[in-house]
């Protein structure tokens, strides 16, 4: 009889295999590494994930997740579109400046020729819930009529470009700071 997996071990691998990702990069992640890192067996890696590829799939859609909960936090259905783009958009930003790793791997793998049509979709289908608030604001006449797409790739580059700033110089943003970031990145979109 097949043993239960374990959610905890799951998650001793997706954290090792992030760890090893940024070090060594994607064709350097060697299965037996991650193992050791996360203190079980290569075999065990393998019950988890059949294959290198659906491990770092896997890890994608899973760090994608926390970002997007992370995002919404605090998110209430109904209430005005400025009061809840201002909370996802500080709740995204300082997502990335508490952890840098997940932003990176986001970007970076997502971007990477190794990630599969089917996990894009998935991540796709993710944030349709962010896509439909923008596109919500755009039929109210709240934001510029540009392809939804084209708004997130405005507003998460300069969030994860002012993120990076902070990370790379060891500053973690004043409320003043933040204020004034948010409004540099309302005033890109507002109508």
């Amino acid at each position: 009889m097949a043993r239960k997996k374990d959610e905890q071990k799951r998650i001793s691998i997706f954290d090792a295999t992030l760890t090893l990702v940024l070090q060594t990069g994607y064709t350097g992640l060697k299965m037996a590494d991650v193992a050791k890192k996360a203190g079980v067996a290569t075999g065990t890696v393998y019950k988890y994930f059949p294959s290198k590829e659906s491990l770092i799939d896997d890890l994608f859609l899973h760090q994608k997740e926390i970002k997007l909960k992370e995002m919404t936090e605090g998110y209430q259905p109904g209430e005005p579109f400025l009061v809840s783009f201002k909370r996802m958009w500080t709740n995204y930003f300082m997502g990335c400046i508490n952890n840098p790793e997940r932003m990176i791997f986001i970007e970076q793998f997502y971007r990477s020729p190794y990630i599969s049509a089917s996990t894009r979709e998935k991540a796709g289908i993710m944030i349709q819930p962010s896509e439909d608030l923008l596109s919500m604001a755009i039929q109210q006449q709240l934001i510029r009529d540009l392809p939804v797409s084209v708004l997130l790739s405005q507003l998460m580059g300069a969030a994860n470009e002012i993120a990076r700033f902070h990370i790379d110089s060891a500053q973690i943003p004043a409320n003043e700071q933040l204020e004034q970031y948010f409004e540099m990145n309302w005033n890109s979109i507002r109508r």
